[in-house]
């Protein structure tokens, strides 16, 4: 396996840092019983970093409130760094297969989720694909029924994702009707009601899928394409965002208005 840069180790950290944060709410002060819904919300690798660190951070400052605010979640960043990924960096080129392996638990899990975010674009959409089995796409006033969600992946070096980079990278005419985009959306605000137009027995898959896109892509937006009513009655969807290559990546569908 090739060797991981501590940069995108060090990444891996910072996002659970945030996720500790976050779950934190508007006080910034997190206690267990946050951290346990918050990871309620993750699934595999990332779910276990996050919970890993967080006890990682209690034990560095002897807090047996289990209270962690941001200074102890970047005073526990600064240790991560220097102490469980720099430490084991010895030539200074990245982390080898003998380094990582010689790596504490904590830090063998933070490389596990920054390999995970290093996967291709294409690699992506087939797994968001598969998470999305047996989800229906149902939102935007649709009118058709059962629409599944579909693996999207366009080759591209972006750096972020805009209206702009959306239409050229698709190579969109927006002279077209059919071609124009219609409405751009958070895909934060499309997860949330996906959640809930599923019975609850789907509704951990449809926040592993939320989870899965939205932490590894960058900019994660929906697109509706197709001017209404000009454009005709079905306008692609497409829920995407830009991965560690910088492809465009995630799911398509079609919406219906008549």
């Amino acid at each position: 396996m090739s060797r991981i840069a501590k940069s995108e180790v060090n990444a891996a950290f910072e996002w659970a840092a945030a996720q500790i944060i976050e779950a934190g709410g508007r006080d910034k002060i997190t206690s267990r019983a946050e951290i346990r819904r918050k990871i309620a919300e993750l699934t595999g690798a990332e779910r276990d970093l996050v919970d890993f660190f967080y006890r990682f951070i209690v034990r560095l400052d002897g807090n047996p409130s289990e209270r962690v605010d941001r200074g102890n979640v970047e005073r526990a960043l600064v240790v991560a760094r220097e102490q469980l990924v720099a430490a084991f960096d010895t030539n200074d080129n990245g982390l080898s297969t003998d380094e990582v392996a010689a790596m504490p638990p904590l830090g063998r899990l933070a490389v596990k989720v920054a390999r995970h975010r290093q996967r291709s674009g294409e690699e992506l959409a087939n797994h968001f694909e598969a998470l999305a089995y047996n989800l229906v796409f149902d939102d935007y006033g649709t009118e058709l029924t059962n629409e599944q969600l579909l693996s999207f992946h366009a080759p591209a070096q972006l750096e972020s994702l805009t209206a702009q980079s959306f239409v050229a990278t698709l190579g969109l005419n927006i002279d077209d009707p059919t071609q124009r985009i219609a409405r751009i959306e958070s895909a934060a605000d499309f997860f949330r009601r996906l959640v809930e137009h599923h019975t609850p027995g789907q509704t951990a898959q449809a926040v592993a899928l939320a989870q899965a896109m939205q932490s590894t892509l960058s900019d994660l937006q929906v697109y509706i394409v197709g001017a209404d009513p000009e454009g005709g009655p079905i306008h692609p969807v497409y829920i995407v965002g830009v991965a560690a290559d910088g492809s465009l990546a995630g799911l398509r569908a079609r919406v219906r208005w008549s």
